[in-house]
């Protein structure tokens, strides 16, 4: 018998659902994507900003039904987001829960598309089967799976859960992808997450929440920090490290990190222009290779 194909639990993930008449009317005043571009087949990446422009959290955003919106994000972060929407909600006569009957997984797009010979875009980036929906987005090789009880690929004995998240974290990575989390919330602007290039701002929206210092910045900003792609070869690299350039001067964060086997990878938010000089760890003097 063959091996089933693998189901990636990333059970890291909740939802938060915004339903009622003003639900577009208030995620449209307050995050930074383009709801009115959020559809049965499309979904968008997003953030919601504090009104100095950071970020305070992240999330895709998908449609459910007609008046009906899900945020699908780090749990805890999605908490903030609830409380932060919850203040504007009686004013639009919304209604806002957090779903824990759902389950998120990720699975490669080739396997989904072999599985279902069902071809997912960039553009048609969300496809349904019955109670199951697959987002695409920043082309990624996993799509994210999210899954009621009815249509969980795990209990239909179409996938075999896998504890593992390294392939999806190294997936994230590569494809510069950081949703923020509770200890980073409110501390990076978007720019400094590159959610500019990451299409998780629509600069021709409108207004909302913290939207004029993001343009502001984003139009008239000179050498904003971006996040760079760096390696290590011979050292376990953790989010809490400070790097550093050769004078020993802090030259950015490291905002995500995954481990393998045989290398470590990590994302930095720097405003350094020579990415060539090599960055150092201080607690180790190791060297960062920036690609």
């Amino acid at each position: 018998m063959m091996d089933k194909n693998k189901a990636i639990d990333l059970d890291y993930l909740s939802v938060l659902e915004i339903s009622g008449k003003g639900a577009f009317d208030l995620l449209q005043g307050q995050i930074t994507c383009d709801v009115s571009k959020v559809s049965p087949t499309h979904s968008c990446l997003g953030a919601l900003c504090n009104a100095k422009g950071r970020v305070i959290s992240s999330f895709i955003l998908t449609s459910l039904s007609v008046d009906t919106y899900s945020l699908i994000g780090l749990s805890g972060t999605l908490i903030r987001t609830e409380e932060e929407l919850s203040k504007y909600s009686p004013f639009y006569e919304v209604r806002l829960k957090q779903n824990k009957k759902l389950s998120f997984y990720g699975i490669e797009k080739k396997v989904f598309e072999d599985t279902y010979d069902i071809k997912i875009g960039l553009e048609e980036n969300t496809a349904q089967i019955n109670s199951t929906k697959f987002v695409r987005y920043l082309d990624k090789k996993f799509l994210l799976v999210i899954s009621d009880k009815k249509g969980n690929l795990v209990d239909k004995n179409l996938f075999k859960k896998d504890k593992n998240r390294s392939e999806w974290d190294l997936d994230e990575i590569l494809s510069f992808n950081v949703e923020i989390s509770e200890k980073d919330s409110e501390k990076y602007t978007p720019h400094e997450l590159s959610y500019d290039t990451t299409k998780r701002i629509d600069f021709e929206k409108g207004c909302y929440t913290g939207q004029e210092i993001i343009a502001r910045m984003h139009y008239r900003g000179k050498n904003l920090p971006r996040l760079n792609l760096a390696e290590s070869l011979d050292l376990e690299i953790r989010e809490n490290m400070t790097v550093s350039n050769e004078e020993n001067k802090k030259v950015g964060n490291i905002v995500k990190v995954v481990n393998l086997a045989d290398k470590s990878l990590c994302l930095i938010s720097t405003k350094e222009k020579n990415l060539l000089t090599p960055l150092k760890v201080r607690e180790t003097n190791s060297v960062l290779s920036l690609n």
